[in-house]
């Protein structure tokens, strides 16, 4: 749609607009001032005749210099040709009244005998006549400029939407006509009312950002509706400015107190009209912002509380990640966080339910012998030190003999390994043990059997640790085969958290294998048997280099070539743990250390999918890249495989 000449804007800088305003207020101080120095000469001549027509100059002039500022405003928005011309007419009507009001002092006996009083009279009519010569030199000027074609530039005015909305309520007609057409121009969307009932009629149907209200009206008066509105949830954040010729302080003061945002008496100064009606605007809008963000922030808030208590609904952020700043940003984050650790926990839970699943059937297995044949051993009933009393056997393993003991001293069950007599022949090998207790009791995680003590009883040596009721991965992949693949991710993902812990602590494990793993009845799984761990700087190792301890299967190449070690090592023996878990077998078997290291360093393992088709590929290739030949190929840390595999779904 082309836009009116008349209506479009004028392409007139500020620079130009300020010089403007200034070549026309000259001659507006010039009337004004003569006029008043005139004024203040009459009062020292009775009855000179000349305080009526200076009086009505100077109401004149005073009319000019509202026309100047409401037509042409200081920061020069949305001026037009409509608006000079409008400054043209009124300016041109002050003139009038101007020279007339010039006509009859040059008639006066006191002027006519005081000739530089009549040089005063003829400055003020030469400035009238400058002052309209100024407007129209202006307006002539931007009628002779060339038209733009109607384009982009056309459209996009005629479709600037407005600066706001505005409710009129005054019940006289003029008032309303009045301020809907300055407003108008000013660029607002007006619409009026004449009472207080259909103001609050129409602010319960259509959303407003400004009430002018006038005060007193015949159905309901300004301040009732001023009282209604603030008490009202929906309508109290509506700025109400209160227009009304009542001026009495008693009435100012009522309105302001009982919630309105300002109060003009009329007749309204226009410049001062259109600042207040821009800054309650403003300040509405503020309000509604922070009202907003607050209420942005309670959805927050709630969320992180349904988070807490198990109930979040991935959808109650939606709305509040739509904001642009760093609120928004922090739902979408909270968001993707929240919903991203659900799905996690999703998984976790099902890998364990897939692993309880595995343990309960293991249960129905034939149990397995528990032999300790030319090992010490002690019968039940049997206490050691007067503190620790034997229950039954629970295992049999390269270090020595595990009992089900109870604690008569603190009334808890443990269990009780009584170390085997050839592993203690020598100062170096006790030692070993001791530092076993004090590096293993710096670890402390639920995946992480604790250990407690060390003593010595009849001459041999034994340690206490937590009593872990359930089968080792041993005896689980012994009595089933390959295992659930969910319940292999989530045994890897507990073990690869232990070892982080352990690594954390500058200990190494180097003997990770199933007769170490020992899983309880809710599917939790524990690293036992940090009796060869030591520090992994090596500022405490008792074993010298060449010495290998530890079971070869489950060995890094670098460990059984006897070289120095760090927490990758680790990570190779945990790959062959879950290789053996996924497809029962081990990468290499072979009858000796010897030709095991010939087969790690001359052949690749098959990969965990070519012996499982039913195996996700994720998983596969993860157990491969522990299970690199070079340990640089391997992943970093514990931590990072822990990650890994919660991320495989």
């Amino acid at each position: 749609m082309t836009v009116p000449l008349e209506a479009q804007a004028i392409a007139m800088g500020g620079d130009e607009i300020a010089a403007l305003r200034h070549d026309l207020r000259t001659p507006v101080n010039l009337i004004v001032g003569f006029c008043e120095m005139m004024l203040e000469d009459a009062a020292d001549t009775p009855a000179s005749g000349l305080e009526q027509p200076l009086g009505e100059a100077l109401d004149a002039v005073r009319g000019a210099m509202s026309a100047i500022d409401r037509e042409l405003p200081a920061d020069g928005s949305g001026l037009t040709p409509q608006n000079l011309k409008v400054l043209h007419a009124d300016l041109t009507a002050a003139r009038e009244v101007i020279t007339r009001a010039a006509a009859t002092l040059r008639l006066a006996p006191v002027v006519q005998s005081q000739p530089r009083a009549l040089d005063d009279v003829n400055k003020i009519a030469n400035a009238a006549e400058r002052l309209v010569e100024t407007a129209r030199t202006a307006l002539k000027a931007v009628d002779h400029a060339p038209e733009s074609p109607a384009g982009p530039d056309s459209a996009a005015t005629a479709a600037t939407p407005p600066k706001g909305r505005i409710l009129v309520a005054d019940d006289m007609e003029d008032n309303r006509a009045l301020l809907e057409r300055r407003l108008a121009r000013e660029g607002y969307e007006v619409h009026a009312v004449a009472g207080g009932t259909a103001a609050l009629e129409l602010l319960g149907r259509e959303s407003f950002d400004l009430l002018l209200l006038d005060v007193t009206m015949p159905d309901l008066d300004g301040r009732e509706v001023l009282r209604r509105m603030k008490a009202d949830i929906a309508l109290r954040d509506v700025p109400v400015i209160m227009v009304s010729a009542r001026d009495d302080m008693d009435t100012v003061v009522g309105c302001i107190e009982e919630g309105a945002e300002d109060y003009l008496p009329k007749p309204c100064n226009p410049v001062l009209l259109k600042a207040r009606i821009k800054a309650s605007i403003g300040k509405g809008r503020r309000r509604a912002e922070e009202a907003k963000y607050a209420a942005d922030v309670r959805v927050l808030t709630d969320a992180a509380m349904a988070v807490a208590e198990g109930r979040f609904d991935a959808g109650s952020l939606s709305r509040v990640a739509l904001r642009g700043d760093q609120l928004g940003q922090l739902a979408r984050v909270l968001s993707a966080a929240i919903t991203g650790t659900k799905a996690r926990e999703d998984r976790l839970g099902a890998q364990l339910n897939a692993l309880r699943s595995e343990i309960a059937s293991a249960s129905a297995l034939p149990a397995q012998p528990k032999e300790a044949a030319n090992l010490p051993s002690l019968a039940k009933g049997d206490v050691v030190l007067d503190r620790f009393e034997i229950h039954e056997l629970l295992g049999v393993g390269g270090m020595g003999v595990v009992y089900r003991a109870s604690d008569r001293e603190l009334g808890e069950p443990v269990a009780l390994k009584m170390l085997r007599p050839d592993l203690l022949s020598d100062p170096d090998t006790i030692e070993r043990f001791k530092t076993e207790i004090r590096l293993a009791r710096r670890i402390s995680h639920r995946n992480v059997v604790r250990t407690h003590d060390l003593g010595e009883f009849d001459g041999r040596y034994f340690v206490t640790m937590e009593l872990v009721e359930g089968v080792t991965l041993r005896d689980l992949i012994d009595g089933k085969g390959a295992l659930d693949e969910a319940a292999c991710i989530s045994i890897g993902t507990q073990l690869a958290r232990a070892l982080q812990v352990a690594h954390a602590e500058g200990i190494l494990h180097r003997d990770i294998k199933p007769q170490n793993v020992l899983l309880d009845a809710s599917g939790t799984a524990k690293v036992m048997d940090f009796g060869i761990a030591r520090l992994a700087d090596g500022s405490a190792a008792l074993t010298q280099t060449g010495v290998v301890l530890g079971t070869p299967t489950y060995m890094a190449p670098e460990q059984l070539l006897g070289e120095p070690l760090d927490a990758r090592a680790d990570l190779y023996s945990l790959g062959v743990v879950m290789y053996e878990s996924l497809t029962a077998r081990t990468p290499f078997s072979t009858a000796s250390p010897v030709a095991l290291i010939a087969q790690m360093l001359h052949h690749e393992p098959p990969a965990p999918i070519d012996l499982r088709p039913s195996l996700g590929l994720s998983i596969s290739n993860l157990v491969l890249s522990l299970l690199a030949r070079d340990r640089d190929q391997r992943p970093a840390t514990a931590g990072a495989v822990a990650d890994e595999l919660e991320r495989i779904v």
